[in-house]
């Protein structure tokens, strides 16, 4: 690769950083791309020179972000599997950040409503890390095991950030904690489950529960 290829390949690395970091901040819709070229120190009108249109380099920036997110848990996992990588990603100090590690946390909703070619990349990196959440855990994981577990950290990191300063953001995060690690992935004890009934009078007579509830 000669001197100007390996410049416009580190520039181009530099441009998706910048607005990988950027748009986890601010959100897809409001990332200018004038902004996201400002953060990487160069002027907007070398932006079409490294990619067709601000889709691409959404798409690219969502890729690289869910990458340094599925790094995170990988070294977690590393550490003290599946339970440990909870903790890591339902951390208070994730949850204050600025900008989250993860897109899927900060910019999901925008990526739901975003062109294909982004929702693509959003996808990958989903299928990327429900594979990583397989890796190193306690009891036998399924797909389904998975895709349930980040479900709840993903939403619980959502309700956390929604909910700052409360002590109810500590609560949902403590919450989320102690149920995936008694999840059918994680190392705590199993929870019992009992029948919920809509009153007293309806136990013995016949009547369909209609809810269980974990016993604490």
């Amino acid at each position: 690769m000669g001197r100007s290829s390996e410049e416009a390949a580190q520039t181009r690395k530099t441009i998706v950083a910048a607005a990988a970091d950027h748009i986890r901040r601010t959100g897809i819709a409001e990332a200018s791309l004038a902004d996201i070229m400002a953060a990487a120190g160069l002027t907007h009108g070398g932006f079409y020179r490294h990619f067709r249109n601000k889709e691409q380099l959404v798409a690219e920036a969502i890729s690289a972000a869910g990458t340094h997110t599925i790094e995170t848990i990988t070294r977690a996992m590393a550490k003290g599997g599946f339970d440990a990588a909870v903790d890591a990603y339902l951390a208070k100090s994730h949850r204050d950040a600025r900008t989250p590690i993860c897109p899927f946390a900060a910019v999901g909703s925008d990526m739901a409503r975003s062109a294909s070619e982004v929702k693509a990349a959003g996808a990958d990196v989903l299928e990327r890390l429900l594979g990583n959440l397989g890796d190193g855990e306690a009891r036998p994981a399924t797909r389904a095991d998975a895709i349930a577990a980040f479900a709840t950290m993903i939403g619980a990191m959502i309700l956390a950030r929604i909910a700052s300063g409360t002590s109810l953001s500590d609560e949902v995060l403590e919450s989320a904690k102690d149920h995936l690690h008694r999840s059918a992935i994680g190392n705590g004890p199993r929870r019992k489950r009992k029948c919920l009934y809509s009153n007293d009078e309806s136990r013995g007579t016949g009547f369909v529960p209609y809810a269980h509830v974990n016993e604490l």
